[in-house]
């Protein structure tokens, strides 16, 4: 691929299947080569996805039907194609188990806040430092996930203090 940077554009034919794609997309994209290169595929892999949603078929296993393809990839139109990656890591989760309600339990649940407050602060710092599209999402996610959970631990809080009252007050009735 690096004698073809001095070309204006170029087309590239990948026989092979996503594997081969995939591959031959990442080596033209550390080249910095997508500005200026088409690419067409001749589906000879297991999966075909690409290819079959391109509308070039799942195989192309007929020899005979060589040369036309051929002819057909020459006179193709172009489309632009979205490259995405996925970038994933391991973050400790708070605890889903309720605050307990004995004399030791503001402070533990005050341990729990705090590692909300401990995770959606980290989380945010991510999104607005980070240049990477990936980091954004994935933070943006595990952020929505740990104010969900938050809202979720509060609610149960709540349930629990209405449902003691409710028994303190169906006792005193007693």
């Amino acid at each position: 691929l690096r004698l073809f940077q001095k070309f204006d554009n170029f087309r590239i034919l990948v026989c092979g299947g996503d594997g081969s794609v995939g591959w031959v997309l990442s080596e033209i994209d550390k080249l910095n080569l997508h500005k200026q290169c088409q690419l067409g595929v001749l589906p000879l892999g297991t999966g075909n996805d690409l290819a079959r949603v391109l509308g070039w078929g799942p195989s192309c296993d007929d020899d005979t039907q060589l040369p036309t393809t051929l002819e057909k990839l020459e006179r193709a139109s172009t489309k632009m194609l979205d490259r995405w990656s996925i970038m994933t890591y391991e973050i400790k989760i708070p605890p889903k188990h309720s605050c307990p309600t004995t004399p030791e339990g503001p402070d533990n649940c005050q341990f729990h806040i705090s590692a909300y407050e401990d995770s959606v602060a980290a989380h945010l710092t991510k999104i607005l430092n980070s240049e990477q599209n990936s980091v954004v999402i994935s933070s943006a996610k595990i952020l929505c996930e740990t104010v969900k959970d938050f809202v979720a631990k509060v609610g149960k809080g709540y349930e629990k203090t209405t449902e003691n009252t409710e028994e303190c007050d169906t006792m005193s009735l007693k």
